[in-house]
């Protein structure tokens, strides 16, 4: 099964791209814990399913593209916390907010991208992905 991997930019100027890989992999448990979204992929008789937590965003700011063998998601949500009295017209404290979200999900099975459906519930992006029928090829009899 493929996992679901942030991209990263890579660093064209290191001399040992494997050991900066070494260190970063590190570095990506760490920063990983608090930002990566709640994903859960599986499968029901010919159909994948996959449910994303995205709490904070709106269905007008997520974008899911589907592909044969991956799943895309991108959004972008921004929100702002009004001071909660304001006399004579200043502002105590104002607090803005911007996230944004962009995954890869790779697909365990190749899916029919045409007939995909997706919903969004309170906060949670949920995908139904029919899988695209195996193609057997064709058999040819040999004579001779």
């Amino acid at each position: 099964m493929r996992s679901l991997a942030r991209w990263s930019r890579p660093n064209v100027f290191s001399v040992f791209p494997e050991v900066d890989d070494f260190f970063r992999s590190f570095n990506n448990l760490y920063s990983a814990a608090g930002r990566d979204l709640p994903v859960e992929i599986y499968e029901e008789g010919d159909d994948l399913f996959v449910k994303i937590d995205a709490p904070g965003y709106a269905p007008k700011d997520v974008e899911v593209r589907l592909f044969a063998d991956r799943v895309l998601v991108r959004g972008k949500a921004e929100s702002q916390e009004q001071p909660g009295e304001v006399q004579e017209g200043r502002t105590y404290h104002c607090c803005r907010r911007r996230s944004e979200l962009n995954y890869s999900l790779g697909l365990p099975a190749e899916i029919d991208p045409e007939r995909g459906e997706a919903s969004f519930d309170n906060g949670v992006i949920s995908l139904r992905l029919p899988k695209r029928a195996k193609d057997e090829g064709r058999l040819l009899r040999l004579e001779g």
